[in-house]
């Protein structure tokens, strides 16, 4: 009797809850089917609930998939509907490709992003024809850009790309051509051109450089070469012209060379003080001299005073001269280093020179006194040379 009142309590309750609590406590009643009857009916009551409660597309698809034959799929299915279209949609436009946009159109036909999905194929075709075009470019694949799309924006870069490629390829036939007409006629063509700069610098190398190089090459001087470079420098003849001076002046040292004369290495230097031989130039200059000296009348030069202290391990000397007279002195140094100091009166001068052994001239800027040479070997130190003139009968001697 007791089952009797709880299951009339549990049909008055009619609760998920009621109707679990008596199955568990009378498994064997017969009202145990009954219950598990409503209990079906109340769990699909509660889940749809939920589902709708949730309004989402896992939502109704579980309750789908576990109420296969629900009297609410419709519904549900109704509500999946626009969020299937939505969610396609998002992703769409994420992946924002031509074939992406015509599955949507495809799988939701009546959709409201229609409109939407078919411009966005339209601007994404327009787009790649333009990269296309882009990496051909070419005046016929941005004259078909501009046939196909004449709204784009990108028309008027379309036309500047037109314009630049007509501009280089002008510019390539004149320098294939290389006239003066074909720059003049491609300046007349686009006098605000990319090569216009170009175009000036090759006019005025055909008019005024080529000529003035012409007229250098005739008269091949140092000067004319020299003069050439001065004007034009940066000109297409500019390395020519340098060229040509490394080559007349390899001449000129080979020449004094063969001369072997003290004449012959000013010359040299005359013309290039500066020249790549200059230096040796000066030291057989000297060299010479002092050999000139030492063939001649000549007096014995005494050897230069050395300091007792001096070091004996360095590689230079220290030397202080001093022209003890009233002319103008000159003393060369011939050896591994050549030197010339020329001294005014009653001055002293010092300078450094390596070690090794050299030949020494002293001479006056007088007639009438005899020039002195002599011989010394510097070994590291410090040394010093006193010059003064001696007058004996007929001969004044230093």
């Amino acid at each position: 009797m007791y089952e009797e009142k709880v299951w009339k309590e549990a049909r008055y309750t009619h609760s998920i809850a009621a109707y679990e609590d008596f199955a568990i406590d009378y498994p064997n009643s017969k009202y145990v089917p009954i219950a598990e009857q409503e209990l079906a009916i109340l769990y699909e009551e509660r889940d749809w609930a939920k589902a709708r409660a949730a309004n989402s597309i896992g939502g109704f698809e579980d309750f789908i998939a576990k109420y296969p034959t629900s009297k609410y799929n419709p519904i549900a299915e109704r509500e999946l509907q626009p969020m299937y279209e939505a969610r396609d949609w998002d992703k769409t436009k994420r992946w924002d490709t031509i074939s992406a946009f015509q599955v949507f159109i495809r799988k939701h036909p009546q959709s409201q992003f229609i409109t939407a999905a078919e411009r966005r194929i339209q601007e994404l075709e327009e787009l790649d024809t333009w990269n296309k075009a882009l990496q051909i470019n070419s005046i016929i694949a941005y004259n078909n850009f501009i046939a196909n799309y004449p709204t784009s924006d990108k028309i008027v870069d379309a036309r500047k790309r037109i314009a630049t490629l007509q501009d280089e390829a002008a510019w390539e036939e004149a320098s294939q051509i290389g006239s003066l007409s074909a720059y003049k006629k491609y300046l007349a063509t686009y006098p605000n051109g990319n090569s216009r700069a170009l175009a000036q610098q090759s006019i005025r190398e055909l008019e005024v450089v080529l000529p003035a190089w012409k007229r250098a090459l005739r008269k091949n001087t140092p000067l004319a070469y020299k003069q050439f470079m001065d004007k034009h420098y940066g000109s297409s003849y500019y390395e020519r012209a340098k060229e040509k001076l490394v080559e007349l002046e390899q001449k000129a040292w080979e020449r004094a060379g063969r001369r072997g004369s003290v004449r012959g290495y000013k010359g040299y230097l005359a013309t290039y003080p500066d020249g790549l031989y200059a230096e040796e130039a000066e030291k057989m200059i000297i060299d010479l001299e002092v050999d000139a000296i030492f063939k001649g009348d000549h007096g014995k030069l005494p050897p230069m005073s050395r300091m007792p202290s001096a070091n004996r391990y360095r590689s230079t000397n220290d030397i202080e001269i001093f022209n003890n007279t009233k002319f103008t002195l000159t003393v060369r140094y011939s050896g591994e280093q050549s030197l010339k100091v020329v001294l005014p009166a009653k001055q002293r001068r010092k300078f450094t020179l390596k070690n090794g052994s050299y030949r020494v001239a002293a001479s006056v800027n007088a007639a009438n006194v005899q020039n002195y040479a002599g011989e010394e070997n510097l070994i590291g130190g410090e040394y010093s040379s006193e010059f003064y003139i001696v007058t004996s009968t007929g001969y004044r001697r230093f």
